[in-house]
């Protein structure tokens, strides 16, 4: 298995909340396809589910700095189950 560099796991699924959050106001347009944002919703949460496994992973043997709880800001927080 690969090296996980932690520190830019944090930093993508902190990224990764950003997004969702902003697609999802930019999801309230009238001129947003209501697939395509149905989509990319999906893809993000995915994505970040997936990340979420991986640090709980790291965490889980003792190589991170901030526990994931912290990472995880509402609605995220409790939500995705990875």
């Amino acid at each position: 298995m690969p090296q996980v560099d932690v520190r830019t796991l944090s930093v993508c699924i902190q990224a990764l909340q950003t997004a969702i959050k902003h697609n999802d106001f930019l999801s309230q347009s009238a001129t947003v396809d209501s697939d395509d944002y149905e989509e990319s919703s999906y893809m993000f949460e995915l994505e970040l589910a997936k990340l979420i496994k991986l640090y709980q992973q790291e965490e889980a043997a003792g190589n991170v700095n901030i526990p994931l709880a912290e990472l995880l800001k509402p609605p995220f927080d409790g939500s995705i189950n990875a």
